[in-house]
């Protein structure tokens, strides 16, 4: 009985030192509970096998065998989770499908794109002329309206999806929404160089998340941002600019977030791909300019800025430091409007410098993905929870220390802050909180103590990165 305790201890050990030095991006504390529960009971209830193992642990011969067993039961439990993660993201989504008219915002894209090939492009930025397409496109929309708040660039880039029949733009656009976030996720896999156990768990993590759920369930467009934003990134390293400045040009959707990252480049030299983004972004001017004249872009500088587009926007949902304050001071809207535009300017202005500091380094672009662009987010003008699908090459690298290596305690601490951007937690806290008029954001001090103390602990750690004495941990090869 000793050597079959013996044993056991071993092999619930051997879990153990696994779980904790697992580099498993995202995982809340419920699931790795979840996750070490099973490695337990399948000790205790294996008598004979242990002790037949407690004979044998003295042989390397052996100890490779009971390894390459507990590698392939990881990888079975891995393949667990991705499977209940995907499988319950696409379970929710298709349940949504029948709600498309009171939630989605595929309205937002279409109609404007109807009006565009209808030849009354200009009216697409009217709460008029936007309401009388999508109710005639969509009546299931009822007296609901969904204004666009797209630049006239982007709706030049959406264009394309007016061709497709309203009623099967439905199921296209899910479809490519889906396939946008997949093609992120493989691009994340190739640029970090995943293993299969943590591709996994990323596709799990991303399957339970409230940003993929949302995203996908009202249409919007952050799969496409997620995209862009990575792809520019594995570009950016391979030496690829003119595929670079593609990815980035799919910004001018929304502009807002990422024109920090702009700057970020901008700092940190990359002026090949950035020119190449430019000039995408002329030709696209120079197409929104014929669909719809000096007249819809006067129609979009008046929507934006209008004081009765703000309850359309709903910035006091944002995890932001502009929606914080609106929560705690609502009558104070229009001064709260100005300081934070003035602090989002002073964030571009950081990116460029923080970009600047880190332009000689090899690894300049994954040192602003992970120390400037959560700060870029929170001091955003504008960014929902499912915009923060953003934030997932910052997880990853937090947690398989692909550049600068995070103790357990900041791994603990991350894994317990994504609990309430997890499902279920998160639509608890929307639902029954913030819009019964909650006024404490617990979204936005989340990510602003994320942002702050990543920016300070890069910033601490840059003269070691920059020495070349900080190497890139060697990714999972299994």
């Amino acid at each position: 009985m000793p050597a079959v305790l013996e044993a056991i201890q071993f092999t619930y050990a051997k879990q153990i030192v696994s779980f904790l030095a697992g580099s498993q991006p995202c995982l809340t504390a419920v699931q790795r509970v979840v996750w070490l529960y099973p490695q337990l009971i399948s000790a205790l209830s294996s008598e004979d096998e242990a002790s037949r193992s407690s004979t044998k642990l003295t042989t390397n011969e052996d100890n490779h065998e009971k390894a390459k067993k507990i590698a392939l039961i990881e990888n079975i439990i891995a393949t667990i989770f991705a499977v209940i993660g995907v499988g319950a993201l696409c379970t929710l989504v298709y349940l949504s499908l029948p709600a498309f008219g009171g939630i989605s915002d595929l309205p937002e894209y279409y109609a404007p794109a109807k009006l565009i090939l209808e030849g009354h492009g200009a009216d697409g930025y009217t709460l008029k002329g936007l309401q009388e397409a999508q109710h005639r496109l969509y009546p299931s929309m009822g007296p609901r309206i969904v204004p666009l708040f797209v630049p006239p660039q982007g709706l030049a880039l959406l264009t394309p999806i007016a061709f497709v029949p309203p009623e099967a733009m439905r199921y296209v656009w899910k479809f490519l929404l889906a396939g946008c976030l997949a093609t992120a996720i493989f691009v994340m896999k190739k640029t970090f160089n995943l293993g299969y156990k943590q591709t996994c768990y990323l596709l799990a993590a991303i399957g339970l998340s409230d940003a993929a759920y949302n995203s996908l369930r009202i249409d919007q467009l952050a799969p496409m941002l997620l995209l862009s934003y990575i792809g520019a990134i594995y570009c950016l390293e391979k030496k690829q600019d003119i595929g670079a400045g593609f990815f980035l040009a799919f910004f001018v959707l929304k502009p807002q977030q990422l024109l920090p990252f702009l700057a970020y480049l901008a700092g940190a030299k990359r002026f090949k791909a950035l020119i190449v983004c430019a000039i995408i972004f002329a030709v696209l001017s120079v197409i929104a300019f014929f669909q719809m004249g000096t007249t819809g872009i006067s129609n979009y500088m008046s929507l934006v800025s209008a004081p009765s587009s703000v309850p359309y926007m709903q910035p006091e949902l944002n995890p932001t430091v502009r929606g914080q304050l609106l929560r705690l001071f609502p009558d104070a809207a229009p001064t709260i409007f100005t300081v934070t535009s003035a602090l989002y300017i002073a964030t571009i202005a950081l990116g460029v410098f923080v970009g600047w500091k880190f332009r000689s380094h090899e690894n300049a672009l994954r040192l602003g993905a992970l120390g400037f662009i959560p700060l870029a987010l929170v001091a955003s003008m504008h960014c929902h929870t499912y915009d923060l699908l953003l934030l997932v090459p910052t997880i990853i690298m937090i947690f398989n220390d692909s550049l600068i290596p995070f103790g357990q305690v900041w791994k603990l601490a991350v894994m317990l802050g994504t609990i309430v951007f997890v499902l279920p937690v998160s639509i608890e806290i929307q639902h029954n909180y913030l819009l019964k008029g909650g006024q404490l954001n617990p979204w936005f001090f989340l990510l602003l103590a994320l942002s702050i103390a990543l920016f300070i602990y890069l910033w601490k750690k840059s003269p070691v990165i920059n020495s070349g004495t900080t190497k890139p941990a060697n990714s999972e090869g299994t």
